[in-house]
């Protein structure tokens, strides 16, 4: 017998809930790392800027 947890009101199997959570943490996750490495929005390079070339990875220029 499977168990179902409710989260935002509905009753999900708790397999499904977890697919569920770790796909947001995956999508937060990448959208975060997107925006402090190959942002072009200037507030975010310009802080970010040595550390960008310090991963040797991330061109900026």
């Amino acid at each position: 017998m499977e168990r179902t947890v409710a989260w935002l009101g509905v009753a999900l199997p708790e397999q499904v809930l977890f697919l569920l959570k770790s796909g947001v943490f995956l999508c937060a996750s990448g959208v975060i790392l997107y925006v402090a490495l190959a942002s072009s929005y200037p507030a975010v390079h310009d802080t970010l800027h040595n550390f960008r070339h310090a991963l040797a990875v991330v061109p900026c220029h």
